[in-house]
């Protein structure tokens, strides 16, 4: 399975949706609402008209156009088509860019299904999450810029809506895979989360205390800084060890489905082989995400009954933390899952 599929499916549902949860992760953005699931590349990049008129057009990637209130308009490509844009722009910083954040949100809950027409517009209730190295500093900012965000909508040249948000949800990420009740606790021994994401790998740690209620332990809980982009700058490096060029960033995804399946990328009128440096990479960097985990939970691991692996690196060190993690199995929908327990939280409530 390719942990980091892209599921880009362009929704316009007449369906009015009253919520959505959205992932805005660093590698993908993920949103799940009552119509849709919707997944596409953290990427944005200006909008060009095709001067060939779409006559290779591909279907893939979307087009957002947002008019705010003060009649300013913004037009961009997101996901697959922002790829292949030469000026594209990935969320590389700790903290995502406002600007960013945003415009990939609306475009996500717009696909979801979100938003309203008419002279009174009505609001959509929204559920997101931060890492839980983040989340402290940053929940509370990040929840009343939402709550003041608002603009008109259209993606893919579709209908134009009006989205804003009631109710604005932040959970710390990861939890989202708890939420989504996907899973029993176990009877005995603790339930563990292991979201592995492009930057950060969140763990937590649950307890039972009979009445099957969920209860983390903070002290277990938190984030390593590692992920998903650990395997990108070890491609990178082989890239350029044998190429002498760096690997644009836009290309990163790219280097690992490659690898992954043994296939060369093509550069500079030849095959540059990455398999044997990826193999080795994702070997080094699962095993010191587990010991990163298992040394944050000290004496409480060997009481770990079941740890759910998460997130977009999931499927891609799958086998590593089958071995050494207590109890490993893959979330059921591991991509999907904390923009699923998300949605569950907030629509569970609208």
């Amino acid at each position: 399975m390719l942990a980091l599929q892209v599921n880009n499916q362009t929704l316009h549902a007449q369906t009015k949706v009253k919520a959505v949860g959205v992932d805005v992760g660093y590698g993908f953005v993920k949103a799940v609402s009552p119509v849709a699931r919707v997944s596409f590349p953290s990427v944005v990049a200006p909008y060009i008209e095709d001067p060939l008129s779409g006559l290779f057009h591909d279907g893939t990637g979307h087009r957002v156009r947002v008019r705010k209130a003060n009649g300013e308009v913004e037009e961009k490509l997101v996901g697959e088509a922002a790829l292949r844009s030469l000026a594209a722009t990935a969320t590389l910083s700790r903290e995502k860019p406002a600007s960013l954040h945003d415009l990939m949100l609306l475009a996500a809950a717009y696909l979801a299904g979100g938003g309203d027409k008419g002279p009174f517009p009505k609001q959509v209730d929204l559920a997101v999450g931060l890492p839980l190295a983040y989340f402290r500093a940053q929940k509370d900012t990040l929840k009343k810029r939402l709550e003041g965000l608002a603009a008109w909508v259209s993606v893919d040249g579709g209908e134009e809506k009006h989205i804003s948000f009631g109710r604005v949800l932040v959970f710390p990420q990861g939890a989202g895979v708890v939420l989504a009740g996907e899973v029993a606790l176990p009877e005995n021994g603790y339930l563990a989360v292991v979201d592995v994401g492009t930057y950060t790998t969140d763990y937590l740690l649950f307890e039972d205390h009979g009445d099957n209620i969920p209860r983390p332990l903070p002290e277990a809980c938190g984030s390593l800084e590692a992920g998903v982009n650990l395997l990108h700058r070890a491609l990178a490096a082989e890239f350029q060890r044998q190429t002498g060029a760096p690997l644009a960033p836009v290309m990163y995804q790219d280097a690992v489905e490659c690898a992954l399946v043994g296939r060369p990328i093509h550069y500079g009128g030849r095959d540059i082989h990455l398999e044997d440096a990826f193999k080795k990479a994702r070997c080094d960097i699962a095993q010191a995400i587990a010991q990163g985990v298992l040394a944050a939970w000290g004496g409480r691991a060997g009481f770990v009954a079941l740890t759910l692996l998460a997130g977009g690196g999931a499927c891609l060190f799958e086998d590593e933390f089958l071995r050494a993690l207590p109890g490993a199995r893959v979330a059921q929908d591991p991509l999907f899952a904390n923009a699923q327990g998300y949605f569950e939280m907030v629509g569970g409530m609208a």
